[in-house]
């Protein structure tokens, strides 16, 4: 299968993957795409030992391409542009759900929204957000759900706050540093991921309740056979030195087989999503 026009204007994840590897010449690269949550530079970074894993356990060559934003990622997942899916939960419930995705794995350590500010800002509780600027990014984020089904809790309509959209977490918090947005929504991971100089720059107003983190899956296009070796590669991530790291450092904690009854949970979030996304 070639890649088509639009798929050859996706931001690619993967440069120079194939180089010091012998594959036969007939394999087919394997497509991951992965959902863009970080700038795409970032995203290359902190993914690469899962596509380099990927590759040796499978003996194939694999390439992870990204979207310019969260709803043109979404549908192309459920036009079964890719063969395997790094999405978050409740995209992969939802693709699921519509195009009969295989969920495979999903990393074990939950997922947490935040609501940063700068550490010099007045704001201490969200109560404070009303008419502030909010940096953020897709409205769809599993973690924006939440953390605005947390304002409504706290009396705080989407209507009382000034949306700053973002093309990415990382730029949601530099926005906050630029002092152009009040406060940025992001996961958990997001502040990870900028310079260890600036980290100290931003402080924390609210955190979620745990909520289920990444999950591959798989297009049904993927015979059983691939499945099953797609599946067991990802449970051995952690035990080499690169995914160890990769583990920690994006705090994913490790890889698990992926639970129906986990995915069902998400199902709250689907009306919104869809909403969102305008495909209702």
């Amino acid at each position: 299968m070639s890649l088509s026009l639009s798929r050859r204007r996706w931001l690619a994840l993967s440069t120079g993957v194939l180089s010091g590897l012998a594959f036969a010449e007939t394999a087919r690269p394997l497509v991951i795409g992965v959902i863009p949550y970080l700038s795409p530079s970032v995203l290359l970074n902190l993914f690469a030992p899962v596509r380099d894993h990927l590759q040796k356990a499978l003996g194939r060559p694999v390439v992870m391409y990204t979207a310019t934003d969260v709803p043109t990622y979404v549908r192309r997942c459920l036009n079964d542009e890719y063969d395997l899916l790094l999405s978050s939960a409740h995209f992969t419930r939802l693709v699921q759900r519509r195009s009969a995705s295989i969920p495979l794995t999903r990393f074990r350590d939950s997922l947490y929204g935040m609501i940063y500010v700068a550490g010099q800002s007045g704001v201490q509780h969200i109560s404070q957000l009303k008419g502030k600027r909010i940096a953020l990014t897709d409205r769809t984020i599993l973690v924006n759900l939440e953390m605005f089904r947390m304002l409504r809790k706290s009396n705080i309509p989407e209507s009382d706050v000034q949306l700053r959209m973002s093309a990415n977490m990382n730029s949601a918090l530099l926005s906050v540093a630029h002092g152009e947005a009040d406060a940025a929504m992001t996961a958990h991971f997001a502040i990870d991921q900028m310079p260890a100089s600036q980290r100290s720059d931003f402080r924390s107003i609210l955190q979620t309740d745990p909520l289920p983190n990444i999950h591959l899956s798989a297009s049904p296009r993927i015979s059983a056979g691939d499945r099953q070796k797609i599946q067991q590669a990802m449970l051995t991530l952690g035990d080499q030195a690169n995914g160890l790291l990769f583990l920690q450092r994006s705090r994913f904690g490790g890889v698990e087989l992926a639970d129906e009854k986990i995915l069902k949970t998400l199902d709250v979030y689907l009306a919104d999503t869809l909403h969102y996304l305008g495909m209702q």
